[in-house]
């Protein structure tokens, strides 16, 4: 049975309804579930966790390399149908929850760096990118599926409308290659627009020289905050006129926007702002 006949059968079966509200698209083509599997793969990592495991097409792929999965579904009713449909599956455990609220690597703790995977909806994309950055340390490499459109934003280089707070931050801490892009009609139901996969890997050491993550994360938040005005204006009600001040007796140049700016140079302005304590 292909990808498409399994989950229709499921719908079937199990009266099941893809909810807006979850973001719920489920991948249906069989050729694109098995490149997302061999990427995720591709690292030979010691275990998977899976993100919305929806009807279970990916799962069932990934736990074909033998080693321990745990996929993380919010849906209760595809909880319900996953633990039915993949009992027999050895190494598999199901999990009932919100990846946003997961300590992920937590759920498999016999496993160093377990390989992230999934299928996301779009309207988690950009938390979910957030959480995962900020535990990466126990992570291993990920393997998304994502709306074309966030990706281009994750790979956007500075000076483009796409470049911004996402870009910097996972830029910062992964190195990041796109993957193929996946048309709707692989979809089920058929989202309105493209998808495509992207994977990264954590970098040993930050692609800049940051020494506060956290005041970091805060400069670039505040400087896209405000995204139209220049960086003397939006950062401004986060870090008062008197720093701002400070910063351009430096010679940094605030008379430019956020998305001007390199990675070196957004953790230069992070130190400025530090300094002008």
């Amino acid at each position: 049975m292909n990808a498409h006949a399994e989950v229709q059968d499921l719908v079937q079966r199990y009266q099941l309804r893809a909810k807006k509200r979850l973001g719920q698209n489920f991948l249906v083509d069989a050729h694109a579930l098995e490149d997302i599997a061999a990427t995720a793969d591709a690292d030979s990592p010691a275990g998977f966790i899976e993100i919305g495991p929806g009807p279970g097409t990916l799962t069932r792929r990934l736990a074909r390399y033998g080693r321990p999965v745990v996929a993380v579904e919010k849906d209760s009713v595809l909880v319900s149908m996953l633990k039915t449909e993949l009992a027999s599956v050895a190494h598999l455990d199901i999990v009932h929850g919100d990846a946003l609220d997961e300590d992920l690597a937590a759920r498999l703790p016999e496993v160093s760096r377990p390989a992230v995977v999934g299928n996301i909806p779009y309207n988690i994309s950009s938390p979910l990118i957030v959480r995962l950055v900020a535990q990466r340390a126990r992570l291993g490499p990920v393997t998304l599926l994502l709306q074309r459109e966030v990706v281009d934003r994750l790979l956007a280089e500075p000076g483009t409308k796409a470049y911004g707070r996402l870009s910097v931050l996972l830029q910062l801490h992964a190195e990041l290659r796109r993957g193929r892009t996946i048309p709707p009609g692989a979809f089920w139901p058929a989202p309105k627009v493209h998808s495509a996969v992207i994977t990264w890997r954590w970098r040993a050491t930050p692609a800049a020289p940051v020494r506060d993550p956290l005041h970091f994360e805060r400069v670039v938040k505040a400087a896209f905050g405000q995204r139209r005005k220049m960086l003397r204006n939006a950062l401004r009600s986060a870090f008062g006129g008197e720093r701002i001040d400070a910063v351009a007796k430096s010679g940094f140049d605030l008379e430019r926007r956020a998305e001007r700016l390199t990675l070196t140079e957004f953790a230069r302005l992070a130190d400025l702002l530090d300094e002008a304590i």
